[in-house]
């Protein structure tokens, strides 16, 4: 079974910036773009464990592995989820760039926090 317009109406169609080679290419650069910069992040992230060398007793080293731990792994659980979902946008013919847009500055924000509560032990 087809969808059938009612008589009268215009067909729906993509409108605006969804669906267009501009839309494709600039959300496939910024997935492999992603993909480099949750690499950096993460091995940033791991070697950031060494700010533990300076404390003694006065560090809380829970909040300082959890801190580690955000910017290790949210970059990758940011790129995953949000390409995935600007892959399947795209699959829709729907806007997909702003999609994997948010999904970076999550990202950024998300490794912005880890950094805060690996620094905020450091006494």
């Amino acid at each position: 079974m087809t969808a059938m317009t009612p008589p009268g109406t215009t067909p729906r169609t993509t409108a605006g910036f969804g669906g267009s080679t501009a839309d494709v290419v600039l959300t496939i650069v910024l997935i492999v773009l992603g993909f480099g910069a949750s690499v950096m992040a993460s091995f940033f992230g791991a070697f950031s464990i060494m700010a533990s060398d300076g404390c003694f007793e006065t560090c809380n080293y829970t909040m300082m592995n959890i801190g580690v731990a955000v910017m290790v792994f949210t970059p990758w659980i940011c790129w995953l989820v949000f390409g995935i979902w600007g892959i399947v946008r795209l699959a829709r013919k729907k806007l997909a760039v702003l999609v994997v847009v948010a999904g970076g500055v999550l990202s950024v924000v998300l490794y912005i926090v880890g950094i805060v509560l690996l620094t905020a032990t450091i006494g």
